[in-house]
């Protein structure tokens, strides 16, 4: 039996939708997610029809980042590889979005948690409803950022509110989320769409080539070492799990309970 994707590729007008179809799992990555959204932005990058793109979810969660049952798999197998690989492939998405000459909005209609904010907050427009909120919750769970998170937020709010909000795992809500320059525009929920398919109809309308050009030099502007950064992260992660932290996060997380970090081991010495 094939497995059921849970991304939909939709074509309106010159404007290519995303849509993250996994609302049972508040849109968690999963399987082949990763893989998929990678794949879905080449194919619409080089239709010559789609002038933008946007990301959005299905349901009442724009994506809570990775699902906290299959991180449980990978720490009861020890799966080192596979969890390297999706770190990895998460990194292949940002630098698709980077790379693409096809500008990218990320239309928030809910929560944005862990690498489901990293994916907002690496497209060039973020745009929000009332019941939106974003977080760069990975500490909650004894990991650090992915996707970009580390690179992107700093240069959006400066060093201490990205600082906070790294360090707090705590979740921004819309309101707060546009005051520091997270989201472009926040709007009612019904008018998420219409109002992210007028922004999106009116970048697809405009010049290709000059939009294209200005997104190139605007993401310039931003960065000179976002392989440095991704790679950075890929390395923080895997120290990440091969943590107790981790396995004490995501233990806590499917008990519904307040996670015991920093827990030292039987036998410990105290005295260092």
């Amino acid at each position: 039996m094939k497995e059921r994707t849970h991304l939909r590729v939709e074509r309106d007008h010159g404007v290519g939708w995303i849509r993250i179809d996994r609302p049972e799992r508040l849109n968690a990555f999963a399987g082949t997610m990763r893989e998929d959204l990678s794949s879905a932005l080449a194919v619409l990058e080089a239709d010559r029809d789609i002038g933008c793109v946007i990301i959005t979810g299905v349901g009442r969660a724009f994506s809570t980042g990775g699902d906290v049952r299959m991180m449980a798999e990978l720490i009861e197998g020890e799966d080192q590889d596979r969890f390297e690989a999706l770190v990895r492939t998460g990194a292949e998405v940002v630098q698709r979005i980077d790379a693409m000459t096809t500008p990218v909005i990320a239309a928030v209609n809910g929560p944005a948690a862990g690498a489901g904010a990293c994916l907002a907050l690496a497209c060039d427009i973020r745009l929000a409803s009332e019941a939106a909120s974003i977080g760069l919750t990975f500490l909650r769970v004894g990991l650090h950022p992915d996707w970009g998170g580390s690179f992107f937020l700093p240069k959006l709010v400066g060093y201490g509110l990205a600082a906070e909000a790294v360090l707090t795992g705590g979740m921004i809500n819309a309101e707060r989320g546009e005051r520091l320059g997270i989201f472009n525009r926040v709007v009612p929920a019904a008018e998420l769409d219409t109002t992210a398919r007028g922004m999106a109809g009116q970048i697809a309308a405009a010049p290709r080539a000059v939009v294209s050009a200005a997104k190139r030099t605007l993401r310039q502007s931003l960065h000179s070492s976002l392989d440095d950064i991704l790679e950075a992260e890929v390395i923080a992660q895997l120290d990440a799990f091969r943590s107790a932290d981790f396995r004490e996060g995501i233990t806590a997380f499917l008990e519904k309970r307040t996670p015991r970090f920093n827990r030292r081991p039987a036998g410990a010495r105290t005295d260092a």
